[in-house]
């Protein structure tokens, strides 16, 4: 199953000092949620976290609770230059990749790189009564709207495939195209609708992620780990999770270790 690492929760000393950072599975929710997640500080001095968000493929349904905002946001690419301003708080809703699309119809393009706020697609949520809420009871409410979002929805034969190529990654782009049964050009136009992303870049997340797994110890490494995830050679492997991520696995492993 496709269950994606974000950085620096895993990894980053400095943030693990000043945040609390928790997911949450929901059974009920697994058909298009991933986890419900939230941030909160772990003291209420302010401060500047330093953030990277990267790009897993998920549009997450976002409230940032002390400024009043709920919206929809995915990122096609890696921020790596994010901060955190606390002692703000936050939570969401991971969406699988695919879900966003099936669950309102909206193409995936409108919400990965914006914010998408939620008052754009549901004009009967009361946001001024959401937010006057305690932190505690808005997430409780936040969660049951989340089930009434997808209640009742089909998820389609796309949000599976991020969980199928998950467990065996495609070789390249044009195997994408035979497994999904569309010609090169109507699978770019059926990605972008439902997950924002070109094969391509699918392709690359999952590797990607794949590679966080081993790195983090989340999943157990070997020597023929390149083999497993469909890299040619090392130079590949390299170039690929620097594409992704801006630095090399090495220069993951030394910024980030406790």
């Amino acid at each position: 199953m496709y269950y994606p690492i974000q950085i620096p929760y895993t990894l980053g000393k400095r943030f693990a000092e000043s945040v609390r950072y928790a997911e949450e599975v929901v059974p009920r929710f697994q058909d298009f949620v991933i986890c419900i997640w939230e941030m909160q500080p772990l003291s209420e001095r302010e401060a500047t976290v330093d953030h990277v968000i990267l790009a897993d493929g998920c549009i997450d349904l976002v409230v940032h609770f002390g400024e009043r905002q709920i919206g929809f946001g995915g990122m096609s690419k890696t921020m790596f230059e994010d901060k955190l301003y606390l002692p703000r708080r936050y939570f969401g809703a991971r969406l699988k990749p695919g879900a966003f699309h099936a669950a309102t119809g909206i193409p995936a393009t409108e919400a990965m790189d914006f914010f998408l706020p939620l008052s754009a697609i549901d004009k009967n949520f009361d946001e001024r009564r959401f937010f006057d809420l305690p932190f505690g009871e808005a997430k409780a409410f936040f969660k049951e709207y989340v089930g009434a979002l997808i209640a009742g929805k089909e998820r389609g034969a796309f949000v599976p495939l991020f969980d199928k190529f998950s467990d065996n990654i495609p070789a390249s782009a044009s195997e994408i195209y035979r497994v999904v049964g569309y010609s090169p050009k109507q699978c770019q136009r059926l990605f972008y609708r439902h997950f924002g992303l070109s094969p391509q870049m699918a392709l690359c997340v999952i590797r990607f992620q794949k590679c966080l797994e081993i790195l983090t110890g989340r999943k157990a490494g070997s020597g023929d780990a390149m083999d497993s995830l469909n890299f040619h050679d090392r130079s590949h492997f390299i170039r690929d999770f620097k594409k992704n991520i801006g630095i090399t696995p090495l220069e993951l492993v030394r910024k980030y270790a406790r």
